[in-house]
């Protein structure tokens, strides 16, 4: 004789399980600052590149983005418990696309005006805001939809 359920059984117990939620608000906040931190400063990095000029300004630029980089890097994998559901899909669809319009609109648009005229910094703030935008509805989509 086996202890197998009932067809009802397992339904409810397949319900109960699935009714739980091994995530959390905070994790699905901590996943979602940590994309929109990594897609802003990578966006506001490339946009950048033209208005800090000489070897010194970009080199502490440099060091500046990998160390906030590692710096998110590590404060992710300490403050949340659990990744929440699509969060490394959208997390790297989000980031992927801004470095993506980054590179095909972005720096183009930007080296292109920068032959006639200096950059400004409400240009590059400008086109670092249309850089993070994938990582931010990235983000948003971590923090509200993926539950």
């Amino acid at each position: 004789m086996t202890n197998h359920p009932t067809p009802e059984q397992a339904r409810e117990q397949l319900s109960a399980v699935q009714a739980r939620s091994i995530t959390s608000e905070r994790d699905r906040s901590v996943h979602a600052l940590a994309t929109a931190v990594f897609g802003a400063t990578t966006a506001f990095y490339m946009a950048s590149q033209n208005i800090l000029a000489g070897g010194m300004a970009h080199a502490v630029k440099t060091v500046a983005f990998i160390a906030l980089w590692l710096l998110v890097a590590w404060w992710i994998e300490r403050a949340a418990k659990t990744v929440p559901r699509r969060a490394r899909l959208w997390s790297r669809t989000g980031i992927a696309g801004s470095f993506v319009l980054s590179l095909i609109a972005v720096l183009p648009w930007l080296n292109h005006a920068s032959q006639s005229a200096d950059n400004t910094w409400p240009m590059v703030a400008l086109g670092a805001v249309l850089a993070a935008a994938p990582a931010l509805v990235a983000a948003a989509a971590i923090r509200w939809i993926s539950r």
